[in-house]
């Protein structure tokens, strides 16, 4: 029964301080890659998450839908924005409050656009420049082509 309690001590090496170091900088090596991995996977959630970035392209794809074939484009004087006819109708896209807003014939109120600072709007040929300061400071430009309705 005694035999049972003694240690089996055919190997005494033990745990050297070499393969501490090894697996501790193993260790240090793993976990830094995985502190740059969580960094860089939260970068990329807020940029894909972010709404100011989605309400932006909403509103890009909606304006491109109006600006085809159009008969007149003119910038707005007293609000910043733009009136343009097409197929006979009128159409207002333009600052209003804290949005931007689309109008049909002087009539309606759709936004388009939320918590928007500021507007600008410039055209040259057939290039039409937005530029949009949101209410959190981002700003956002884009210019898009105009094409009119040949006759």
């Amino acid at each position: 029964m005694h035999n049972n309690f003694r240690l089996s001590v055919a190997n005494e090496k033990g745990y050297t301080l070499v393969e501490g170091i090894i697996q501790l900088s193993v260790l240090m090596l793993f976990s830094q890659v995985f502190a740059v991995t969580i960094g860089w996977t939260n970068r990329i959630e807020e940029t894909i998450t972010n709404p100011t970035d989605t309400e932006w392209a909403l509103f890009v794809q909606n304006v491109e839908t109006y600006l085809n074939d159009i008969d007149s484009l003119v910038i707005q004087k007293d609000q910043p924005g733009i009136r343009f006819l097409k197929n006979g109708e009128e159409y207002d896209i333009e600052s209003y409050a804290n949005l931007i807003r689309k109008q049909k014939k002087r009539l309606g109120h759709e936004p388009m656009l939320l918590h928007v600072n500021s507007m600008s709007v410039t055209v040259e040929g057939h290039s039409l420049h937005f530029f949009v300061t949101f209410l959190n400071g981002v700003e956002k430009e884009h210019t898009f082509y105009v094409t009119f309705r040949s006759e």
